[in-house]
């Protein structure tokens, strides 16, 4: 069994769903498939290329983060619901 089998093998055992047969073996071409796609990239060499973080040089315009004093009355204000000394948030589960 080869490395990618292998592999598939135990992370589907790990997520514990079930796979049939057939399904495995048409993950196993499309793992192939996508590790014959990547493995020219991996080839590259980047030199002294600096790696990028974004691919813009925008500039964060937003005001700087920065702590200050407020009392509670103050965050129960603003807090669209407040009751019982909780935030009340929209539900979002049944």
């Amino acid at each position: 069994m080869d490395h990618i089998a292998d592999g598939l093998e135990k992370a589907i055992k790990a997520i514990k769903i079930g796979v049939s047969s057939t399904e495995q073996e048409q993950l196993h071409r499309e793992l192939d498939q996508f590790l014959d796609w990547l493995e020219p990239m991996l080839e590259v060499d980047p030199g002294d290329l600096e790696g990028l973080l974004f691919s813009h040089d925008a500039v964060n315009v937003l005001r700087e983060d920065s702590p200050r004093k407020s009392g509670l009355a103050e965050l129960q204000e603003a807090a669209p619901n407040f009751a019982g000394g909780f935030y009340l948030v929209p539900k979002i589960m049944e």
